[in-house]
């Protein structure tokens, strides 16, 4: 049995939504059962599938310990950097109320308390995920990545088959904070910011495509609104992509992955795990 307390913050919310977005690497059938057999006390009382949360609840979850173990797939270590294989479908950091107590970042401090972040994946992707053991370290990556001194790479399978086999696309993108999207213009606009995105061909297979992308720009949301934009949406991307191709394949998060970083003389590669298995 583990306790677990709610962060302040974190408005009524049912308990269901919680423990999906608290323990994002849980198996969705392991939530169904927890909740169907009633195996979380929510401050002490038996609390099922109807049952609600709010800030300073505490849970008592009788769950297998192994559920609440945090691997961390490590890439790379050395007297300043850990480079970790980040999973799809953990998050980096906590979300903005302090849900997630299963994060990469918490899964790097405990490997290393001093370690901090140098960049962001999407929760959905996977891949190569940087950070820094010192000042140092931290500052000479954020150098690099602020003025583009780097290479990054990554593999994601579209919907349709693009007009070439490689690309350099260019175009604006601004965001939209209140819906936590974002938008890709053709011209500038105010609040736009510049974005490159080229991309190769590497497959194509039963209407999707394998590809190779490389960011130019690192802007949010960047390969999956722009590639949706040119018309080669991520499978299973539901927030800019075809909901009805998702559904047919059985993905239900963007089909990204962050194969390659080359920073400060170091390339860390990390080999895509996608959940849809055209492309095998």
């Amino acid at each position: 049995m583990r306790q677990h307390t709610v962060p302040a913050g974190v408005p009524e919310i049912s308990l269901k939504s919680y423990l999906t977005r608290a323990f994002p690497a849980w198996p969705s059938w392991l939530i169904r059962e927890t909740l169907k057999k009633k195996d979380v006390r929510v401050n002490g009382a038996k609390s099922g599938a109807e049952a609600v949360v709010r800030a300073g609840d505490t849970l008592s979850i009788y769950v297998d310990d192994r559920y609440f173990e945090a691997p961390l797939q490590m890439i790379y270590e050395d007297d300043d950097w850990l480079v970790a294989d980040k999973p799809a479908g953990v998050p980096v950091d906590s979300d903005g109320r302090g849900v997630g107590g299963d994060t990469m970042l918490a899964r790097l401090k405990a490997h290393c308390p001093s370690a901090r972040l140098c960049h962001r994946l999407d929760t959905g992707t996977g891949g190569v995920l940087i950070a820094a053991k010192n000042d140092q370290a931290e500052q000479a990556a954020f150098r690099a990545f602020a003025a583009h001194d780097l290479v990054k790479l990554y593999r994601c399978i579209a919907v349709g088959q693009p007009p070439r086999d490689e690309a350099r696309l260019t175009a604006y993108l601004l965001k939209d904070a209140s819906a936590s999207s974002v938008r890709i213009l053709e011209h500038p606009a105010p609040g736009a910011l510049s974005i490159e995105t080229r991309y190769r061909l590497i497959e194509a297979r039963d209407a999707l495509s394998l590809l190779e992308v490389r960011l130019m720009t690192g802007r949010t949301h960047q390969i999956r609104a722009h590639l949706s934009y040119v018309g080669l949406p991520l499978l299973g991307d539901d927030k800019y992509g075809d909901r009805e191709e998702n559904r047919r394949w059985h993905v239900s998060q963007p089909q990204l992955w962050c194969v390659r970083i080359s920073l400060l003389g170091h390339t860390f590669e990390s080999r895509p795990r996608f959940s849809c298995r055209a492309f095998e």
